[in-house]
């Protein structure tokens, strides 16, 4: 043969040990032809479908029953949402109402502390006024006698000179 036919040949051979060699090296799983082991993990797994899908419905029970509690507690939380809102609605108008009556009322204060002010100023304008005038009435008796004392001391001063 020629060199190159058994070149090819040694490299063929090659290939093929290369080849088994890789196959001894990995575990291939085995195949399994029992029938009726197949069968029955499949009769097996069919009969517990059921009770599955028992427990997804108890799962969906609960879990709708979950949202409508929650839905209620929303509903719940809604309500006092608005009872709120109109508490403070209520609460707003009465403090405005309320506002608007100390206001009032302040005015009224301030009016009568200005009037008994202004009764106290006219009280005691009263009292300088009449006490002014006994003073000058008083002041003029008291002038008066004293104008007749000394009149008096003066003519018995010129009778005695006489």
């Amino acid at each position: 043969m020629n060199k190159r036919a058994t070149r090819n040949m040694i490299k063929l051979l090659g290939s093929a040990l290369l080849l088994l060699g890789i196959s001894f090296t990995y575990d291939i799983p085995a195949a399994k032809a029992n029938y009726f082991t197949d069968l029955y993990n499949g009769l097996q797994s069919f009969s517990e479908l059921p009770g599955e899908v028992n427990k997804l419905q108890e799962s969906y029970q609960q879990t709708a029953e979950e949202l409508q509690k929650t839905k209620d507690e929303l509903g719940q939380t809604k309500d006092q949402l608005d009872q709120s809102l109109q508490q403070m609605t209520t609460y707003q108008a009465q403090n405005a109402a309320l506002q608007e009556q100390n206001r009032q009322l302040s005015q009224v204060v301030d009016e009568l502390k200005n009037d008994r002010t202004a009764r106290e100023n006219y009280y005691n304008r009263i009292k300088v006024t009449v006490i002014t005038g006994l003073a000058l009435i008083l002041g003029y008796f008291l002038l008066i006698r004293l104008l007749r004392f000394t009149m008096r001391h003066r003519s018995r001063r010129s009778d005695r000179l006489r």
